[in-house]
C-alpha cells in the first residue's frame, strides 16, 4: 500500500486565500473576495521585523520589582553563543528577566501576578538594547509601564504592532512563572502551541465571517420576532387560515406566500370585543377588622353585665319616685316602703342609687350598640361588592376550575355584607368572614388582570394584526440580503475550519516532532517516553493537548487527565520542551532566547541533559540563562564548554545594591582588576611601596592562574566522568601552581587533549611561587601580568 503523504493546501496569507477562492461555489467566491478586498493582500511584514535576526546588547533596570534605586546594567555579547546569569534567591535576576520580558513584548499583559513597583525606589527605569549588526534600537519603560521606541535619531514612538505580535508567537523570553502554569496545570500547553502558529491571516477571516454571521443571526432574531408578532396576533383573531399559512411558511418566506399573506391579512375584522364590567378589587382594612371586632366584643361584655329587664325596673323606679305622685306622696313623707309597708328603711335614697344605677347601665349599652352598628358599616366596605353579570359570564368560562366555588363565596359574603347587624353577629363570626373577604380578593385580583388582558389582547390582536403582518414583511424584505450572507456565510465559515484545521496540522507536526524529540532529550535516563503530541479540539473552543505516553513498551491511557502521572520536574520537562520548538522557529525575527529558572525540580542528570542542549542552541541563537542553580554551570563546565558567565550579588543593608560580575574567565577577571589597581599606583599618587607592589602583583598572578587552573581541573575532571570525591582529593594534595599544573595536564591526558607545555612559562612560575613565600623577584610588574595572561590562555586552550 502507498503510504505517501499528498501534499495539502496550507493558506498561511490572504494572498493564498485569494488564490484559494478560485475553487468555491460562486457565492461563496464572491463573498471571499471580497473580505480579501477589504483586507488587502499586501504583506505585513515591517522592516523592524524583516531586518532580524535581533540580538541583546545592554539590558538597564532600575526602580522595577525588587531592583531600588541603584541600576542594574547587564552587559551582553549581540552574537550567537550562551551566557549564564547566577544568583541566589532575591537578588534580583527574575526583576531583570521580567524588565526584559515587558519590554520586548511591547507592554503585553503577564499572564502572572507581579508587584511592578519597587516599594524603595518608583522612578521605574528599563531600558532594552538591540542590535542586528547595523541598526540599534532602544525600547524603554518609565514609572507609567508605557512601553516606547527609541531610534539611533532620539525619536520615541509605540512599538509597531507586528513585532508585539511577533513577540506573541514566538516568545523569545520566558519566565518561570510563565512556565509554572504548564508545570501545575499541563492542560495549559495548548496556549503554549497555538500561539506558536502563524494563523493570523486565516483566524482574521475566521472572525471576519464570525462578525456577518453574527449580523446575519441578529437579522434572523429580529425577523423571527415580527413573524411570531404577526402570527400571535392571527391567532388571537381567530383567523385559522392565515394562521395556518404563517406557520407554514415561517418566518423567511417566499414572495409567492407573502402575496398570498397579504390578501388574506386585508380581510380582518375591524370589531372589538365588548367592555368588560368587573367590580374594582377591595381589601380588608386592618384598622376596620380590629374596630370592628372590638366594637362587638365590647358589646357582648355590656350586654352579659346588663339584666334583661332593666327597663321596666327602671321605670317603676321612676314612677315611684315622681315628687307629684299623691300615691305615694304619704310613703315619702313617712318613710314608708311602698313594697314591703315598712317604716325607716330610707327608701327614697336606696331607690334613687338603684334609678341612677340602671340608668347608667342601659346609657352603656346604648352607647355600645351605636359604636359596633358604626363600626360594622364601616367593615362593610372590606367585603366584596355584588358579582356582575359579565364578571359572573367571564368566570363561568374562565379557565380556573374553582372558579364555580368562588362564585358561591361571593354570593354569599355579598348575602352577608347587607346583613350586618350587633343583634347576631359575634366578634369571631365577623372575623371569619373577613378572612374569606380577604381570601377571595387574593384570588380576584390576579383573575380581574388576567380577564382586562385578555380583553386587551384581543383588541390590539383585532386592530394591529394587519400592523403586525405588514411589519413582518417590511423587516424581512430590510433583513433578507443579511440572511442571504448568513448562508454564505455558514458555508463559508465551515470551509475556513477545514483550512484552519490543515493548517494547523502542518504548521504543529515539525514543531510536534521537535517536543517529542526534545523530551526524549530531556529524559533520556527515564521509562516513560512521550510517543505522541497533537493539537485536539476545535479552531475556536474546546482547544486541547493530547499526550501518548508510555511506560517502556506500555502505552498508558490518553485523556485530558494522561498528564497525571508526569512528576513535577518531568513536567517541567514537558513545558521546555514545547516552549524551545515554539520559539526556535525559523521565521523568528528573534536571534535571542531568555530564559528564567529553566531547570526548576530537575534532578542532576535532567540538568546535564539541558546543558547539552543549550549547548547546541547557543549555536544559532543568543541563549541567556538566568538561573540560582550553580548546577547547570558546573554540567556545562562538564561538557566541556566555557560559556559566558556573570554572577549577580546583592551588597549593602539599607541601600542594596546589585552588582554584575563577569567570571566566564575568573583569571582573566582577577588580571583585569590587578591592571586596574597598579594604574591608579602609578606616579606620585602611589601609596605602597616598590616591593608591596612587587608582592602584590605576584600575589594576585598567582590566584589568577591557580582559579584557572582549577577551574579546568574540575571541567575536565567531569568531562571524563571522575567521581567528585576524587576530583576534591587531587586537589587537596595539589598545593602549588606546578603540581595543579600538572593534576591538569594528567587530566588532560585522561580526556585525550594535549597538556600545558610547562616549560615556557618556568621563570613565571617560580616567580609566582616565590612571591607568595616572601621572595620577591626582580621584574617589570607589567611582564608578570602579561606572562600570566599567556599562561591562562593556554590552560584554556586545553578545551578547545
Amino acid at each position: 500500500m502507498d503510504t505517501t503523504r499528498v501534499p495539502r493546501q496550507v493558506l498561511l496569507t490572504w494572498q493564498d486565500i485569494a488564490d484559494a477562492a478560485s475553487g468555491l461555489d460562486v457565492d461563496m467566491r464572491e463573498l471571499l473576495l471580497e473580505l480579501v478586498h477589504e483586507k488587502g493582500t499586501a504583506s505585513t511584514t515591517s522592516v523592524t521585523t524583516a531586518e532580524g535576526p535581533w540580538y541583546v546588547r545592554a539590558v538597564r533596570v532600575r526602580g522595577h520589582i525588587g531592583v531600588g534605586e541603584h541600576p542594574v546594567n547587564l552587559d551582553l555579547t549581540p552574537t550567537t553563543g550562551l551566557t549564564v546569569v547566577t544568583a541566589r534567591n532575591g537578588t534580583g535576576k527574575t526583576s531583570i528577566a521580567d524588565g526584559c520580558r515587558h519590554n520586548l513584548s511591547g507592554g503585553a499583559k503577564r499572564s502572572y501576578q507581579v508587584l511592578a513597583e519597587n516599594v524603595h525606589y518608583r522612578e521605574r527605569d528599563v531600558v532594552v538594547t538591540l542590535t542586528n549588526g547595523t541598526r540599534e534600537i532602544e525600547i524603554l519603560c518609565g514609572p507609567d509601564e508605557v512601553v516606547r521606541w527609541r531610534d539611533p535619531d532620539g525619536e520615541l514612538s509605540t512599538p509597531p504592532a507586528e513585532w508585539s505580535e511577533a513577540f506573541e508567537r514566538y516568545m523569545p523570553v520566558l519566565l518561570y512563572p510563565e512556565m509554572s502554569q504548564v508545570i501545575q496545570d499541563p492542560s495549559n500547553l495548548h496556549a503554549f502551541l497555538k500561539d506558536a502558529l502563524e494563523l493570523a491571516a486565516l483566524e482574521d477571516l475566521q472572525a471576519r465571517l464570525k462578525a456577518i454571521r453574527e449580523a446575519g443571526t441578529a437579522a434572523q432574531r429580529t425577523v423571527d420576532a415580527a413573524h411570531k408578532a404577526a402570527l400571535n396576533g392571527v391567532t388571537k383573531v381567530g383567523h385559522q387560515e392565515l394562521a395556518a399559512l404563517l406557520r407554514s411558511h415561517g418566518g423567511v418566506a417566499d414572495d409567492g406566500a407573502l402575496e398570498q399573506i397579504r390578501l388574506l391579512s386585508a380581510g380582518l375584522p375591524d370589531t372589538t370585543p365588548p367592555p368588560l364590567s368587573l367590580p374594582e378589587l377591595w381589601m380588608v382594612d386592618e384598622q376596620r377588622r380590629t374596630t370592628a371586632i372590638a366594637a362587638l366584643t365590647e358589646l357582648a361584655r355590656i350586654r352579659e353585665s346588663t339584666a334583661t329587664d332593666t327597663r321596666p325596673m327602671l321605670d317603676a323606679l321612676r314612677r315611684l319616685l315622681r315628687a307629684d305622685d299623691p300615691a305615694t306622696a304619704h310613703n315619702r313623707d313617712h318613710d314608708v316602703c311602698p313594697v314591703c309597708q315598712a317604716g325607716g328603711r330610707d327608701w327614697v335614697k336606696l331607690a334613687t342609687e338603684e334609678m341612677n344605677r340602671l340608668s347608667l347601665s342601659s346609657k352603656a349599652l346604648r352607647n355600645a350598640e351605636r359604636a359596633a352598628s358604626a363600626a360594622l358599616e364601616q367593615a362593610a366596605a372590606c367585603f366584596p361588592p355584588a358579582l356582575t353579570a359579565s364578571l359572573r359570564q367571564a368566570l363561568a368560562h374562565h379557565a380556573d376550575p374553582t372558579c364555580n366555588l368562588r362564585i358561591k363565596q361571593w354570593d354569599r359574603l355579598t348575602l352577608n355584607r347587607g346583613g350586618l347587624t350587633t343583634a347576631e353577629l359575634s366578634p369571631a363570626g365577623l372575623g371569619a368572614l373577613l378572612d374569606e373577604c380577604a381570601d377571595l380578593a387574593e384570588w380576584y385580583g390576579p383573575i380581574r388582570e388576567d380577564l382586562f388582558a385578555q380583553r386587551d389582547d384581543a383588541i390590539a390582536a383585532q386592530a394591529a394584526v394587519r400592523v403586525h403582518v405588514e411589519s413582518w414583511i417590511d423587516t424581512l424584505s430590510q433583513e433578507r440580503p443579511t440572511l442571504a450572507r448568513l448562508v454564505v456565510a455558514e458555508r463559508l465559515h465551515r470551509k475556513v475550519d477545514g483550512w484552519l484545521r490543515t493548517a494547523r496540522e502542518d504548521i504543529f507536526e515539525p514543531i510536534g516532532e521537535e517536543v517529542i524529540e526534545l523530551w526524549s532529550i530531556l529524559n533520556s535516563d527515564a521509562d516513560l517516553k512521550l510517543t505522541e503530541i497533537a493539537l485536539t479540539g476545535g479552531t475556536q473552543r474546546r482547544r486541547g493537548v493530547t499526550l501518548g505516553l508510555a511506560d517502556g513498551d506500555v502505552a498508558l491511557p490518553t485523556g485530558k487527565n494522561s498528564s497525571a502521572v508526569l512528576s513535577t520536574g518531568q513536567r517541567n520537562a514537558l513545558s521546555l520542551a514545547t516552549y524551545l520548538p515554539r520559539a526556535t522557529q525559523q521565521k523568528s525575527p528573534f536571534g535571542f532566547l531568555i530564559l528564567d529558572d529553566p531547570i526548576h525540580a530537575f534532578d542532576t542528570w535532567r540538568v546535564r541533559y539541558l546543558a547539552a542542549h543549550l549547548l547546541k542552541l547557543a549555536e544559532r541563537f543568543q541563549v541567556v540563562v538566568f538561573t540560582h542553580d550553580d548546577r547547570l554551570w558546573r554540567e556545562l563546565r562538564g561538557l566541556g564548554a566555557r560559556p559566558a558567565h556573570v554572577r549577580m550579588d546583592r551588597r549593602g543593608d539599607r541601600n542594596p545594591q546589585v552588582r554584575v560580575t563577569n567570571i566566564t574567565s575568573p583569571g582573566n577577571q582577577m588580571l583585569a582588576d590587578l591592571q586596574k589597581i597598579l594604574g591608579e599606583e602609578s606616579g606620585p599618587s602611589a601609596i605602597g611601596t616598590p616591593e608591596a607592589q612587587t608582592a602584590m602583583t605576584l600575589a594576585m598572578c598567582r590566584q589568577a592562574l591557580d582559579t584557572e587552573v582549577v577551574t579546568q581541573i574540575e571541567i575536565l575532571g567531569r568531562r571524563t566522568q571522575l567521581p567528585e570525591a576524587k576530583i576534591v582529593a587531587d586537589l587537596k594534595r595539589a598545593r602549588k601552581t606546578r603540581d595543579q599544573i600538572e593534576l591538569l595536564n594528567d587530566y588532560a591526558q585522561l580526556a585525550q587533549l594535549r597538556p600545558v607545555r610547562i616549560g615556557p612559562y618556568e621563570p613565571t612560575i617560580q616567580a609566582l611561587n616565590g612571591g607568595s613565600h616572601g621572595r620577591v623577584p626582580a621584574g617589570e610588574l607589567k611582564e608578570w601580568v602579561r606572562h600570566t595572561r599567556k599562561i591562562i590562555k593556554a590552560v584554556q586552550a586545553i578545551g578547545g
